[in-house]
């Protein structure tokens, strides 16, 4: 790689890599002032050696006789340039951009075939940007419908309704991936509701839901109810960096997919009522449907928020269809491993 490039060509991650490399090649070359010597005349011999080959020099009778010589010339200096590398200890390719991606060398495309195809890299990196603007946290980017494993849950255990809990498993995933699959955001969609023990794994499913929204291109945004308290405490606090409630609370009444997760792990105050209230009754007055997962069965769910509960839940329950996820996962999983 040449010390300067244009740096016009280059954009984003590719163009960092290349400063990243002119600086290192700067700094082996201040150090050692014999690479830099032998780098440049080498240089300067292939290029004369490439003008001959294409008969830019005045062509002589012994022309063949210096090419020749030449690439002798060339071929010493650079054993001598590589011995110097290695007494260093300066790797062959310090050239070389420390690339991310191979394939593209970070620029994100691939040509083939005649035409620019969008690398593998640039696909993970905009997935991994959706996902964080949707403030998905990191245990649930690899949560997807396929990779569930419902084996997890017992077939020799019965819910309410009479089906095992691998049953019951697989038609609430399936619903989850009907909501996710035909879900419009010009149309109204019900969203749902899904109660659970801690350890049954409505996280992970929550987590698939956000990920197969983000294939269909659909923005969504997840929240732990507590979290988001949290921030509208800390946004009143004029030194914040947060920003004020009203922007927190737009967010996620506009947004077209609302998850909500862990609801009712917060402390049941006034302030939670009404803010809950707030963000409910405008997504249902917007016919925009909330993903909800919860420890609490309904009923104990709403003696929980004494302010408004009857009104919260009656519109939860009319905007969203309710689930049972039986199970424990977790400890499966625990185990799972502990056998391991």
């Amino acid at each position: 790689m040449p010390l300067q490039f244009n740096s016009n060509k280059y954009q984003g991650k590719a163009r960092e890599k290349y400063l990243e490399a002119e600086k290192r090649i700067q700094k082996i070359h201040n150090q050692y002032p014999d690479v830099k010597q032998a780098y440049s005349y080498l240089n300067s011999l292939k290029r004369e050696y490439k003008m001959l080959k294409v008969g830019l020099f005045s062509q002589e009778k012994n022309e063949q006789n210096s090419i020749e010589e030449l690439k002798n010339e060339i071929d010493h200096l650079e054993s001598h340039y590589h011995e110097l590398l290695k007494k260093h200890d300066i790797p062959l390719d310090y050239k070389e951009p420390n690339w991310d991606c191979e394939k593209c060398h970070d620029t994100g495309r691939i040509y083939r075939n005649n035409q620019y195809l969008v690398c593998s890299c640039a696909k993970s990196d905009l997935r991994k940007r959706k996902q964080k603007n949707g403030n998905l946290p990191r245990h649930l980017h690899t949560a997807t419908f396929a990779n569930a494993n419902l084996n997890y849950y017992e077939a020799d255990l019965i819910t309410d309704s009479g089906m095992n809990y691998r049953e019951n498993a697989q038609k609430i995933y399936s619903l989850a991936s009907s909501f996710v699959q035909k879900f419009n955001s010009d149309g109204i969609s019900q969203g749902l509701i899904i109660e659970g023990p801690i350890g049954s794994g409505k996280s992970y499913l929550l987590g698939s839901i956000a990920n197969a929204l983000i294939d269909r291109g659909i923005h969504f945004r997840y929240i732990v109810y507590s979290d988001l308290l949290q921030k509208i405490r800390s946004s009143y606090n004029q030194d914040s960096p947060e920003a004020d409630e009203k922007q927190i609370l737009s967010t996620v009444q506009q947004i077209p997919v609302l998850l909500i997760d862990d609801l009712g792990t917060e402390k049941a105050t006034e302030f939670a009522s009404s803010t809950l209230y707030q963000i409910i009754d405008h997504r249902y007055r917007e016919e925009k449907p909330i993903i909800l997962s919860t420890n609490y069965s309904v009923k104990n769910l709403k003696n929980r928020f004494p302010v408004m509960g009857e009104r919260i839940f009656q519109r939860l329950l009319e905007m969203n269809k309710y689930l049972e996820l039986a199970g424990n996962v977790r400890v499966k999983k625990i185990e799972e491993r502990q056998e391991a």
